[in-house]
């Protein structure tokens, strides 16, 4: 957004030369879209996403004036500020915060580093333009210019006393003349208007924006008087009271409603501000104005985006909560009962990624009228996010909890139904289904806030897409408590990586005849308070967010160690390690991998990388790459999970990996199922077909080795031959 007024950009205008130049620094990509839509028309804007980046730009370039956030990732706005002050070079350059926070230290502590001043979140556009403005426009350019001028009336009474420093005061007065120009160019170049008065408010001076917004020219202007102009017709003020506050306290600033020559009324940001001469008996009046009415409405936009949703048009997350917030208040006053639903589409992102992202909101768009189809008209619609949806339904007072339940069943599988015909796209049929969360309130056990409320109705939603989606779920209080184990484990996992609690534990493998082949590194974790915590938790939690990557860094780089430590000792065996197929295929971990075998200078082929076979089937180009590449690093690579998905003989002639490891709920069964003894059999002859190694895992007891025994180039892996065990143990064993 905006990328033509980052701050590094080159290649200015002549015209965007005379204008102001203005820095914003922010991290927020919506923050700077109103500021650079707001303030483009008047100033020459320039932005920096980070500290760092702008402090690049004003070593180079240096801006009138810098909109500076607080608090930003990395280096915060006060650090910036610091910076800022403590050169030479830069320490003039004026600084306003732009902050969300409203503490008095904060701003004590912003103005003690040299800010001049503040501008607070949310932004009215209207406020900031005219601090702004303040700062760096009419009123401060005209104080240089007297101060210059009053130099250059000083220099010349000196000329005629100091005949003999002639030559030298000459070309000082050139120099301040040269400047007085360009303060002029300045002033005249200006968006915003500038008007000076004499102390009884007539007219002396005008810039050519005053008359174009005004539509007087010159020379009409300077036979008036500003109060025959500025008459406002906004009824809580006028400006008599504006002149007489400009009188009183030096200045005033704020907003009026002012008429043009030819009587169109417009909207205008004006301060009026008192310029005294050094005896207090030369008294002036400036005016610097700008019309803001594309201003107004750009506000108003921003004011209907804070509470609206842009492509549906229905509420956003805010405006929804707003709305719960009050129908509970109604419901405890009443006594009475309502209900939400959450809708999730199911694999909404595969429509995007297979379809365009046009596509995805035709499908938004045309959901949107079909929930508005199967609710009643004083139900409230909201869009909380990407592909998530709120229904607030209310009842009638007097219907128990029951029957409201039984209200929110019966609407909950009316949507359901309708939204699983098929949606047409570009005259292509798309059928889609979705989860519905549903959440009865308030409860009887305890008074809960909005976003308490939609926090329980979106567990119930998770629930349901847990099962598969395609199903209403009703909210139990135990959703709840999953909710706050998950968001606990996510946590703490980030700190359990840093903190030593995680641990590798080695389950041995052998051949049929109890010859130990190698080993499966698996991953452990004691929790410092909630004691262990089983893999097949903890590890899903990882995948649903970014943890999973630093996760298998870490074991990768920990079983390089262990694997250096086995080389020396044992050069015939192999270590095995389970990879995540969410980055398996990406460059970031390929490259990691590739940096740690060189920095461990281990020989590659006795490391074999697991890998689910449903990782192959959803990235298979990537795959086939990623498996190449490992195999130029001399890296083994084995198919996890084989026959648990959609097996295809067609990546198993283009991958060059080296082993197949058969699930263990094959394993399990097939002393005494047949046919999962016919797909072990099955599984083996296409590794003999293909040469490839076979283990099979889940070996538990004696009828699993003995059913085994039937396939000697099988290796074996259970808890019937090795429990895992820590590393440690493990070696001390082994030797």
């Amino acid at each position: 957004m905006h990328s033509n007024y980052l701050a590094n950009s080159n290649g200015l205008t002549t015209e965007k030369k005379h204008k102001p130049l203005i820095l914003i620094v922010d991290d927020e990509p919506s923050n700077l879209h109103v500021l650079v839509e707001g303030l483009l028309t008047d100033y020459d804007v320039r932005i920096s996403t980070s500290g760092e980046q702008a402090l690049v730009f004003v070593e180079s370039t240096r801006p009138d004036l810098i909109l500076l956030d607080i608090m930003m990732p990395g280096m915060d706005g006060y650090e910036v500020c610091n910076i800022l002050k403590a050169k030479q070079n830069t320490k003039g350059i004026p600084v306003i915060f732009v902050t969300a926070l409203t503490e008095e230290e904060s701003e004590e502590k912003g103005f003690a580093m040299g800010a001049i001043d503040y501008i607070h979140k949310p932004y009215k556009l209207a406020l900031v333009r005219a601090r702004i403005r303040t700062h760096i426009t009419a009123q401060g350019m005209l104080d240089r210019l007297i101060e210059k001028n009053f130099d250059l009336h000083d220099k010349l009474l000196e000329i005629e006393s100091l005949i003999q420093e002639l030559s030298q005061r000459e070309e000082e007065l050139k120099e301040l003349s040269s400047k007085q120009k360009l303060f002029y160019q300045a002033l005249t170049g200006t968006a915003d208007g500038v008007v000076i008065t004499d102390s009884n408010g007539k007219i002396i001076a005008v810039n050519p924006s005053f008359c174009r917004i005004t539509g007087y020219c010159e020379s009409d202007s300077l036979q008036m008087q500003l109060h025959d102009i500025k008459q406002n017709n906004h009824p809580s003020i006028s400006f008599d009271q504006v002149w007489e506050h400009a009188n009183q306290a030096g200045y005033w600033s704020g907003e009026l409603v002012t008429r043009r020559k030819n009587g169109e009324l417009y909207p205008e940001l004006l301060t009026l501000s008192m310029v005294k001469g050094d005896q207090d008996t030369n008294v002036h009046y400036i005016g610097v104005f700008s019309d803001i009415s594309n201003v107004k409405v750009t506000q108003e936009r921003i004011d209907y985006l804070t509470w609206h949703d842009e492509l549906t048009g229905l509420p956003n997350r805010n405006g929804f909560l707003k709305q719960l917030e009050q129908q509970l208040q109604v419901c405890s006053t009443e006594n009475s009962y309502a209900y939400i639903y959450i809708i999730d589409i199911d694999s909404f992102h595969s429509i995007n990624d297979g379809l365009g992202l046009l596509a995805g909101d035709s499908i938004l768009k045309e959901l949107t009228k079909r929930i508005h189809t199967h609710v009643n008209k004083k139900d409230v619609i909201a869009r909380l996010g990407s592909d998530e949806f709120a229904v607030l339904c209310t009842v009638e007072k007097g219907v128990g909890r029951i029957r409201a339940q039984a209200m929110a069943e019966n609407k909950a599988q009316e949507l359901l139904i309708g939204i699983n015909h098929p949606f047409k796209v570009d005259e292509q049929e798309v059928s889609l289904t979705v989860s519905i969360g549903t959440y009865i309130f308030p409860r009887e056990d305890q008074w809960e806030s909005a976003i308490e409320t939609i926090r329980n109705c979106e567990a119930a939603c998770y629930k349901a897409k847990e099962k598969g989606g395609n199903r209403v779920t009703f909210f139990d209080t135990s959703f709840g408590e999953q909710a706050k184990r998950r968001f606990e484990i996510e946590q703490d996992l980030r700190k359990a990586i840093s903190n030593n609690e995680l641990s590798l534990y080695l389950q041995s493998q052998f051949d049929r005849n109890q010859t130990l082949k190698g080993a499966e590194v698996l991953l452990r974790w004691e929790h410092p308070q909630k004691g262990f915590i089983s893999p097949g938790e903890f590890i899903s939690i990882a995948e649903e967010s970014d943890i999973i990557y630093d996760l298998d860094c870490w074991v990768t780089s920990n079983a390089l160690e262990i694997l250096t430590q086995l080389s020396k000792t044992n050069p015939e065996l192999n270590l095995s390690i389970n990879i995540s197929g969410r980055h398996f295929h990406e460059a970031r971990f390929l490259n990691f991998i590739s940096q740690q075998i060189k920095q461990h200078n281990i020989n590659p082929q006795q490391l074999t990388i697991e890998i689910i076979e449903g990782t192959l089937l959803n990235h298979m180009e990537a795959a086939i790459e990623a498996v190449h590449f490992l195999k130029k690093l001399g890296i083994r690579v084995s198919i996890d999970d084989f026959g648990t998905g959609y097996s295809s003989l067609t990546y198993l002639k283009q991958l060059p990996i080296q082993e197949l490891k058969i699930d263990r709920s094959f394993v399990l069964e097939a002393p005494t199922d047949n046919n999962d003894k016919l797909i072990i059999d099955m599984i083996v002859s296409l590794g003999r077909l293909f040469e490839l190694e076979i283990v099979a895992e889940g070996v538990e007891n004696q009828s699993h080795f003995d059913l085994l025994q039937e396939y000697p180039e099988v290796i074996l892996q259970g808890y019937y031959l090795h429990r895992p065990e820590p590393a440690r143990d493990w070696f001390k064993k082994l030797k």
